[in-house]
């Protein structure tokens, strides 16, 4: 899947931040201003001071709580603005103080932003603003695709290279891997392009019910689904592995991510809103990449019986 084509340019809205002086917001931050420094996109910080002026925060009697956790997170955004700009100079750079909890204030963003930048857990910044829970509700609720920081890294690597992406072989894969494409041309790496299948009913017993069965002409299914979601993307300078193996998808994903610069799945946003859950590979590859994680939001549809030899990789 070469050629002499290119991917379209990034738009100019911005890259967002949610930071909390944590460690993992930190990290947020840095990988937030590397991608907006590969788009040529502005970058905004954004912290959510969930109280408001008057709200009883404990503290000694006398010590003004309030002012100081308002002026601990302005330190906060100002030294990561100095960071943003040394990590990417010529970065535009700004940041944001924003009343409200972090879950509203940072989906709120995601409405004009092109990516939302999170670290995956917080440990005990300012007033503790960036939990586990909020990036997990970020992620389910975001508007545009959301890139989170691993909680803790995994195997060392020194030269990490790839962008993995999940597909699934429907018209669902085609913004996930327009994004994935996207990243592999900015990093300048190859795309490896991940299809799993798993027998529905396994064993001799679905052999004989039906010889489709067949581990060959499963097989042979997954490849033809895979090559269509990648000629649906056309022509790109970008170099393109295929991974078609049999197995569960979040196990292949993490397994082919293990050395990845970057991992890429969707997430449909589903009926209920804020009640809705996160499936179970955006799931299992949140909490257990070792690499950063890009999800992107998918449209939500109605639910629909869908009969098939195989579950995929990338599956919502």
């Amino acid at each position: 899947m070469t050629g002499t084509g290119s991917a379209a340019p990034h738009s100019d809205l911005p890259v967002v931040v949610g930071v909390d002086g944590s460690r993992d917001a930190t990290a947020a931050a840095r990988l937030g201003a590397r991608e907006a420094a590969f788009r040529s996109a502005p970058l905004r910080l954004v912290l959510a001071f969930p109280w408001a002026q008057g709200d009883r925060i404990p503290a000694p009697e006398g010590f003004d709580a309030w002012a100081v956790l308002r002026a601990s997170a302005d330190f906060v955004l100002g030294s990561l603005e100095a960071m943003a700009r040394e990590e990417a100079p010529g970065l535009r750079v700004e940041s944001r103080l924003a009343d409200g909890p972090a879950v509203d204030v940072l989906v709120a963003e995601s409405e004009t932003a092109q990516l939302l930048c999170v670290g995956s857990t917080s440990t005990g910044g300012v007033g503790d603003l960036l939990l586990g829970s909020t990036a997990s509700a970020v992620v389910r609720l975001s508007r545009c695709p959301v890139l989170v920081v691993p909680q803790r890294p995994g195997t060392a690597v020194s030269e990490r290279s790839g962008v993995v992406v999940g597909l699934d072989g429907t018209s669902d894969d085609d913004p996930v891997l327009a994004f994935a494409l996207r990243a592999a041309a900015d990093r300048s790496t190859e795309l490896v392009a991940v299809h799993t299948w798993e027998h529905m009913a396994p064993g001799p017993v679905g052999l004989l019910a039906d010889p489709l069965m067949g581990d060959t002409a499963a097989r042979r299914r997954a490849e033809a689904l895979l090559t269509d979601s990648l000629d649906r993307a056309g022509v790109t300078d970008v170099p393109v592995r295929r991974v078609v193996e049999p197995g569960r998808p979040a196990e292949a994903l993490l397994a082919v991510a293990t050395t990845a610069q970057l991992l890429v799945v969707g997430h449909r946003h589903r009926r209920g809103g804020a009640l809705g859950v996160l499936r179970s590979v955006t799931n299992a590859v949140l909490h257990r990449a070792a690499c950063p994680v890009a999800v992107v939001p998918l449209p939500a549809r109605a639910d629909r019986a869908v009969a098939s030899v195989t579950a995929p990789a990338g599956r919502r």
